[in-house]
């Protein structure tokens, strides 16, 4: 039994540490349960303080009283902005009513001018001889947030019916074509003795401080804003210079980098020399040619315009004459007169520095960017050089001494038409003081 009772006795102390807790776990408890009581102690107060104030007749009236007050800044608030609405509306009827009244008396001052000029024009006793046209560009007057377009006005002998009927009624012949038919009997008067007179009459003639003629239309015949340009374009009767524009529509003249990509460098130059082998031929049978150059600029106004420059004017006339209305790769070839005289500042001169590779205005700069034309032709007329000596020599077995060997023309044309490799090597060795651009 002793042995017995011995081994047990673990066991049973075990199970009474088991049943009793100890200490911590007794305080963990005990802080439990205060902390519960704690929370229902602040419950029941916080119950007693609502009953309270919602028995007490003092907080009934104190809580009225603000709700009153709130209603009230509510109702202020809506009149103030009933009050700015309506001073707004009445403030918009009047500004209203003064333009229409504005507009009134415009209008009255407009009819009442219009019968002073009709009362004038009585008074001169011509009528119905004379009558009113607008001259130059119109004045723009900002007057607060008005636009006041003002016109100039001048009076000039009325224009005759029996003067447009002579005008054709179908002609693909641009407006040029008729002021040559009207003055066939005048001297020939080239551009650019046009040009000396204007600039001895006008000060700071085509640059920069020159506001009133358009410098880029002086020198490149071209101008970006077409009509739409506020300053004066020079259209010369005659000209030693021809412009077809948009005339050359091949590869060279992309819009994009991607679109460029579709040609290597060897076909654009083929499709242009095939281009300059039937455009410049044909050209080249009315007379000696001073330049010729093709635009690659990706500009509308620019893009693809051809240059004709002749040593002579008649010579430009009557290719003018005989080219214009003809069609070409299916377009009608329409030329004009221009007044560029110096291709110097024309071309542009990064451009050519660059050896007619790169500008950094890119292609939409407003110069001529030009293709390179085959064996170097031309290229000294960029610089507004002279021809060298073998260039000349050329031309004298064309041409002869003077343009009136028409007829030794065409049997000399097929001696042009050499291999451009052959045309390179020789431009190489004939002057080196000329330069001649690889491509």
């Amino acid at each position: 039994m002793s042995v017995s009772v011995e081994e047990g006795a673990p066991d049973v102390a075990e199970s009474q540490v088991g049943a009793f807790p100890g200490r911590k776990e007794k305080r963990k408890a005990l802080k439990k349960l205060k902390r519960k009581e704690i929370r229902r102690e602040l419950a029941i107060k916080e119950r007693e303080e609502e009953e309270a104030l919602a028995n007490d007749p003092e907080e009934q009236l104190r809580i009225r009283l603000r709700e009153q007050e709130e209603q009230e800044a509510a109702e202020r608030e809506r009149k103030a902005f009933e009050e700015s609405e309506r001073f707004w509306l009445q403030t918009l009827a009047t500004r209203r009513a003064e333009q229409e009244e504005e507009t009134r008396r415009k209008r009255l001052l407009e009819e009442e001018s219009c019968e002073d000029e009709v009362k004038d024009t009585d008074d001169f006793g011509g009528g119905d001889d004379w009558e009113y046209v607008e001259e130059g560009p119109a004045e723009i007057i900002w007057k607060g947030n008005e636009i006041i377009v003002k016109k100039k006005r001048i009076r000039v002998p009325k224009r005759l019916d029996q003067e447009e009927d002579e005008r054709p009624t179908s002609n693909p012949l641009p407006p040029q074509s008729i002021a040559f038919d009207a003055s066939k009997t005048l001297p020939p008067v080239s551009a650019q003795e046009m040009l000396d007179n204007v600039a001895h009459q006008v000060p700071n003639f085509g640059t920069e401080q020159d506001k009133a003629h358009c410098p880029f239309h002086l020198k490149t015949g071209a101008c970006r804003f077409g009509a739409r340009c506020s300053r004066v374009h020079f259209y010369p009767d005659k000209s030693c210079t021809l412009l077809i524009k948009n005339m050359y529509n091949g590869p060279g003249l992309a819009w994009d980098q991607d679109e460029g990509l579709e040609y290597t460098d060897e076909e654009v130059e083929r499709c242009y020399e095939e281009f300059y082998e039937d455009v410049h031929t044909e050209f080249l049978k009315f007379g000696e040619l001073i330049n010729f150059k093709v635009c690659r600029n990706s500009s509308s106004h620019l893009r693809g315009n051809v240059y004709i420059h002749y040593k002579n004017l008649e010579s430009s006339i009557l290719a003018y004459n005989a080219m214009n209305g003809r069609y070409y790769a299916g377009k009608q070839i329409t030329c004009e007169f221009v007044t560029i005289s110096r291709w110097k500042i024309a071309i542009c001169g990064e451009f050519m520095k660059s050896r007619l590779k790169t500008c950094s205005r890119g292609t939409a700069c407003n110069f001529i960017h030009c293709f390179h034309n085959p064996g170097g032709d031309y290229e000294w007329a960029d610089w507004d050089n002279p021809p060298p000596k073998y260039w000349i020599r050329k031309m004298a077995v064309l041409f002869g001494t003077s343009n009136e060997l028409r007829h030794d023309v065409e049997l000399e044309l097929d001696n042009w038409r050499l291999p451009r490799e052959l045309i390179k090597e020789q431009t190489q060795d004939r002057d080196s003081n000329y330069k001649v651009y690889q491509w």
